[in-house]
């Protein structure tokens, strides 16, 4: 091999090199990672507000979460704080849920909610008859 390919295949390498110690520096870290996903309440109604959190560790706080219902953002992503990110959801339908935290496409978490119709508030009291009891006896006359 001659001088002028040895040099050329340094070059190469050092290249490589160069390339290779950027995408080190550029890659998330290995330690942005979502560790769960949350949804807050036991029982879940349509039309009705929860909070979703995204525990995280606490140095990935550079990376947003996107948070997401059967493959639907939802909202903006939302930053980290303290080591979580949260963000308000109001499911539109009923049924199973598939409620996704993904941090820069590196970390994911899922968390299944069943979503049941809204109950309907049955109103104060009864709605029979008055116990009049006595009140109403005797003649006109």
């Amino acid at each position: 091999m001659s001088f002028t390919s040895t040099r050329r295949a340094g070059a190469g390498l050092t290249a490589f090199g160069a390339i290779a110690a950027a995408a080190v520096l550029v890659a998330p870290q290995a330690s942005a990672l979502v560790q769960s996903v949350s949804v807050s309440g036991t029982t879940h109604y349509v039309d009705t507000s929860y909070t979703v959190t995204a525990d995280v560790t606490v140095t990935s706080f550079l990376f947003k979460v996107t948070f997401t219902d059967n493959g639907t953002p939802i909202g903006d992503p939302v930053s980290v704080s303290g080591g979580k990110a949260t963000i308000t959801w109001t499911p539109t339908t009923t049924g199973t849920h598939e409620i996704k935290a993904v941090q820069e496409l590196v970390s994911s978490k899922t968390i299944t909610v069943n979503v049941l119709p809204k109950p309907t508030n049955p109103g104060p009291g009864d709605s029979g008859s008055a116990g009049l009891g006595g009140l109403l006896t005797g003649s006109a006359g």
